[in-house]
């Protein structure tokens, strides 16, 4: 997954990589609870993404003739609509702008595309801190081992 990320990332550390780790565990944690995934910083927000897009591409792997849990679930007639997963679960998809030399630097708050856009702070760094506006995860939750 680390090579699919934005090249800011490139130069993270390991316990940066752990986090990021992490923020992909806790939505798989949301989902296992029942919960719709709902990303509370850039990295859940990126992990996210990254799923969707994994997801989209597996359907082509589904065999309905081998008995698996997923050739027991109902069908329903917006299933493999990936493309409403990025409306309902994303509040916007500012950080994708991290994958495009369009934007080069957009990162930086104090970046005049940035300002001019409202994208706030996306330096890699701060992937981690909670959105203002969504109940942040308990930060002492620890690591998978």
């Amino acid at each position: 997954m680390f090579p699919r990320l934005p090249k800011l990332t490139f130069a993270t550390d390991l316990q940066w990589r752990r986090r990021f780790a992490r923020a992909a565990d806790d939505l798989a944690g949301d989902l296992a609870h029942g919960n719709w995934p709902q990303p509370t910083c850039t990295a859940e927000e990126l992990a996210l993404h990254l799923a969707i897009d994994d997801a989209g591409d597996s359907t082509d792997e589904l065999d309905d003739t081998v008995a698996d849990p997923h050739s027991t679930l109902p069908v329903h007639r917006d299933d493999y609509d990936f493309g409403a997963c990025t409306d309902m679960f994303f509040q916007d998809t500012d950080v994708l702008m991290l994958y495009s030399s369009r934007f080069v630097g957009i990162e930086d708050p104090d970046g005049d595309a940035n300002r001019r856009l409202g994208v706030g702070d996306l330096r890699a760094q701060f992937w981690f801190e909670p959105f203002g506006n969504i109940t942040a995860r308990d930060p002492h939750r620890g690591f998978r081992h």
